[in-house]
């Protein structure tokens, strides 16, 4: 595999998990929506449920992105990490989360196209954690509006 071609499929891999993960994000947030609607329980409930179902969905995406991140490293022009150790796919299920959360502690590089992965990985995690926020408050202030 040549460096272009290694470019493309690194490219075209992100492309795929970035719509996947924002659909994914979509219609969790969708299937989340009906059932906290249509529930009686109690507002505690409710948002416990929100909580933990979107910390299972991040968690998910992680896996993903990492999982990836791991299968392009087999490509050796497609790049791969670089640590103070022998990596393996908990090493870049790791850095994905470091990333997702764009908590970067610096112990592992990415080196090559890769690099692509883990810089859009950033930005999308950064606003899927919004977007999860934003949506928990959206849910708290219910609660607070049937409490007054």
């Amino acid at each position: 595999m040549n460096l272009d071609t290694a470019h493309l499929l690194v490219a075209g891999t992100t492309i795929v998990l970035v719509i996947f993960s924002v659909l994914l994000h979509y219609e969790s947030f969708f299937v989340l929506s009906r059932h906290l609607d249509r529930t009686r329980r109690s507002q505690r409930y409710r948002i416990l449920v929100l909580f933990f179902s979107l910390l299972v969905i991040h968690v998910i995406q992680i896996w993903l992105f990492g999982s990836f991140a791991w299968w392009l490293s087999h490509f050796p022009q497609a790049g791969n990490l670089t640590g103070p150790y022998p990596l393996g796919m908990l090493d870049y299920i790791y850095m994905s989360a470091i990333t997702y959360t764009t908590l970067g502690y610096g112990d592992l590089i990415p080196v090559g196209p890769i690099r692509f992965v883990y810089g859009t990985e950033g930005l999308v995690g950064f606003g899927l954690i919004t977007w999860s926020a934003t949506m928990t408050f959206l849910e708290v202030q219910k609660h607070w509006q049937q409490r007054h």
